[in-house]
């Protein structure tokens, strides 16, 4: 005669499958919550550093207008193609200029003697832009600058020089 497994035994296994099933979906489902969240939070990063690196660069332009904010010691210059910001100051009794421009996806600064002649291949690069154009209407100064990711920021700078600023 055939023995037969009593009801609990079936009800146990049936339980244990069950549990199993259970603890395996709870697993699964934190194992894609993970997943998600890295990715969402990469996402935010990159995006923050983006906004960082463009913010910073244009706090950075916007501060060295405003230190050079003197009668006659800014000016902007176009010279093959490019739209260069001049800045001037007075060291030791001569005229010294900052030329601010963007080459090869980059701004670049180049510091040198009034004397000496521009040239974009001394400049020391800053951070990473596409393109930087600048316009200077009697005291006010616009700064505008597409960043590595081509989106475009702009500021205005007011000069308290007025329009004695430009040189």
């Amino acid at each position: 005669m055939r023995r037969m497994r009593p009801f609990n035994e079936k009800r146990g296994s049936v339980r244990g499958v069950f549990i199993f099933a259970l603890m395996a979906a709870f697993a699964l489902m934190s194992l894609l919550v993970v997943v998600v969240g890295a990715r969402a939070y990469k996402n935010i990063i990159e995006t923050s550093d983006a906004a960082y690196a463009s913010r910073t660069g244009m706090s950075y332009l916007i501060g060295k207008a405003r230190s050079a904010d003197e009668a006659g010691m800014i000016n902007v210059q176009t010279q093959d193609g490019l739209s260069i910001l001049v800045l001037g100051a007075i060291y030791g009794g001569e005229r010294y200029q900052t030329y601010i421009y963007c080459s090869d996806g980059a701004v670049h600064e180049y510091f040198a003697s009034a004397e000496q002649a521009f040239s974009p291949e001394f400049g020391d690069q800053i951070f990473q832009a596409e393109a930087l154009t600048f316009e200077l209407n009697g005291a006010l100064l616009i700064i505008t600058l597409v960043d590595e990711t081509g989106e475009t920021h702009s500021a205005s700078v007011y000069l308290s020089a007025g329009g004695e600023a430009g040189a």
